[in-house]
C-alpha cells in the first residue's frame, strides 16, 4: 500500500532504519491509542462492513451500527402512535429497537486511497483511523488535525513525521512524545516546549541536545541517540513491538 512506503520511510527517520509491513506493528501502535481501534462489524440491516472506533459511545451501541447511506433510509422510520403512548423507560429497549441505529461513517470532503476508517476527511492514503481531518499518510491512530506521517498517535495537531505521540502540537520527527509542544527530534518526553533534539525529558522547554533535562551537548548526545536508536529497532524488527514507552520509562516497574 502507498502508506506502507511512507512507515517505511518515517521509521528510518526516527530509528535510522526502515521498517516494513505497518500491519504487523499495528497492535503496538495501538497500544496507547486504543481509541484508534478500528473493528470491522456487518450493518445490522445488511452484510456490508461498517468500521467502528473503540469509543465508548460506539462500542455501547453494539450490533447496532449501520452504513451513511443506510441511516438516511432509516432515519425516515418512527415508532407508532400506540408505541408512542406505551413507551416508557422499561419498554424503551423494545419499542426503539427498530430506530435505534446509528452510523460511525462521518465522511467530508475528497478523500483518496483512505481505507479501514471511519470519521474522516479530507485524507490521503490513511489507514485504520478515527477522526482525523485535513491530513495524509496516517495510520493506526486517533484524532489527527493537519497533521501528515503519523503513525500510532492520539489528539496530534500540526505534527508530521512521528510515531506513538499523544495529546501534542507541532511535533516534528518525535518518537514517544505527550503533552508536549513546538519540539522536534525529540524522544521519550513529556509536558515540554521548544525541545529541538532531546530524549528524556519532563516538564521543561528552551533546550537542545539535552538528556534527563540536562544539555549535554551536541556529540555526547548523538552518540546515545545512536544507541536507543538501535535498541528500539532492534527490538522492533524481532518482536514487532518495543517494552518502553513515555508512560512507563521513568517508573521502576517497567524495568526489565
Amino acid at each position: 500500500m502507498e502508506i506502507d512506503d511512507h512507515f517505511a520511510t518515517v521509521t528510518q527517520i526516527i530509528f535510522g532504519r526502515s521498517l516494513s509491513q505497518l500491519k504487523d506493528y499495528g497492535e503496538w501502535l495501538l497500544s496507547r491509542a486504543p481509541e484508534g481501534r478500528i473493528t470491522g462489524r456487518k450493518s445490522a440491516v445488511s452484510e456490508r462492513t461498517v468500521y467502528i472506533p473503540s469509543v465508548r459511545f460506539f462500542l455501547a451501541l453494539g450490533k447496532r451500527m449501520v452504513k451513511a447511506d443506510e441511516a438516511l433510509l432509516l432515519g425516515q422510520k418512527k415508532i407508532s402512535e400506540k408505541d408512542a403512548d406505551a413507551l416508557t423507560i422499561s419498554s424503551a429497549p423494545g419499542l426503539l429497537s427498530g430506530i435505534s441505529t446509528t452510523t460511525p461513517e462521518i465522511i467530508w470532503g475528497e478523500n483518496i486511497g483512505t481505507a479501514e476508517s471511519c470519521a474522516y476527511g479530507p485524507t490521503q492514503y490513511c489507514f485504520r483511523v478515527a477522526c482525523c481531518w485535513f491530513s495524509k499518510f496516517i495510520g493506526y491512530s486517533y484524532w489527527s488535525r493537519t497533521s501528515e506521517n503519523l503513525f500510532g498517535c492520539s489528539l496530534a495537531t500540526d505534527c508530521s513525521f512521528c510515531i506513538k505521540c499523544y495529546s501534542s502540537t507541532k511535533l516534528t520527527r518525535c518518537f514517544e512524545v505527550n503533552d508536549s509542544n513546538n519540539c522536534a527530534d525529540c524522544y521519550f518526553c513529556h509536558n515540554c516546549e521548544d525541545l529541538k533534539d532531546s530524549m528524556f525529558c519532563f516538564n521543561t522547554k528552551g533546550k537542545r541536545y539535552a538528556i534527563g533535562n540536562l544539555e549535554v551537548g551536541r556529540e555526547a548526545y548523538l552518540g546515545v541517540k545512536k544507541l536507543v536508536q538501535a535498541q528500539v529497532v532492534g527490538e522492533l524488527e524481532k518482536t514487532k513491538s518495543f517494552r518502553y514507552d513515555i508512560y512507563n520509562i521513568g517508573s521502576k516497574a517497567a524495568i526489565v
